[in-house]
């Protein structure tokens, strides 16, 4: 149920919260969903409830409304209940909210990321003061993962959108050749499902097949949690 990454126990599933906020890729059901969820801790609970019930054993957070809330409640509950995190899109990156949920790993913001500069040199450099591993999550993933490597930075791990249909990941023949031929970082997959567009068998089919160690996956309803967190499991424990 887990994989080493930096010598830490990271989840080979992880809930995703892009749902809970409500993120722009899911369309018409985006305002919805943020509605539903993003301030009612119970409703984003039984969703990580449910997951870990057939094997999910984290959460991948972007701190707001109660998503922190819950991480703390269900690492309470459950004593190997992991929590990874990145790093909040604005002016206050809300480090200290991550580091109270204990985030084994945070990742820099994509929105961050993208821009390759100063800014994200320094926000790594935050993060690895803290005592946690920084990662890097990346909207533009060819991109910054080839900036990750020409410049050596001194991460771990990448969350990066991996999936069947190419969505979001720029040039996706490019994008699978260059996570497959790196082994020095660890490739965590987001937008698995294509918001949406894939259901899990097809999904993780595709991530088992390349150099993916683990994937966060957004979920809204309990029944498409267990679904997609024992089909996600199964492909990459091949």
């Amino acid at each position: 149920m887990f994989v080493k990454i930096a010598g830490k126990d990271i989840p080979l599933v992880s809930i995703g919260t892009s749902p809970f906020f409500g993120a722009a890729q899911f369309g018409r059901n985006a305002r919805i969903w943020r509605k539903k969820f993003l301030n009612d801790s119970e409703a984003m609970l039984e969703i990580a409830k449910a997951s870990y019930e057939v094997g999910g054993r984290g959460i991948e957070l972007v701190p707001g409304g109660k998503v922190c809330e819950v991480a703390k409640i269900m690492s309470e509950t459950y004593s190997d209940y992991v929590v990874t995190g990145s790093t909040f899109p604005g002016p206050d990156p809300m480090i200290e909210d991550l580091i109270d949920a204990e985030a084994k790993i945070i990742f820099a913001h994509g929105m961050v990321s993208d821009k390759k500069d100063e800014k994200l040199l320094k926000l790594l450099d935050d993060i690895s003061s803290r005592g946690v591993f920084p990662g890097i999550a990346a909207h533009n993933p060819v991109d910054v993962i080839n900036y990750v490597i020409e410049n050596s930075l001194d991460i771990k791990a990448l969350l990066i959108p991996f999936n069947a249909k190419g969505l979001f990941m720029g040039d996706q023949g490019a994008l699978e050749d260059l996570v497959d031929k790196t082994s020095q970082y660890s490739f965590v997959g987001m937008k698995t499902l294509a918001a949406g567009a894939l259901t899990p068998k097809p999904a993780f089919e595709y991530t088992s097949k390349h150099n993916i160690c683990a994937v966060a996956i957004g979920m809204v309803d309990v029944q498409e949690a267990k679904e997609a967190t024992e089909v996600a499991l199964n492909a990459l424990q091949k």
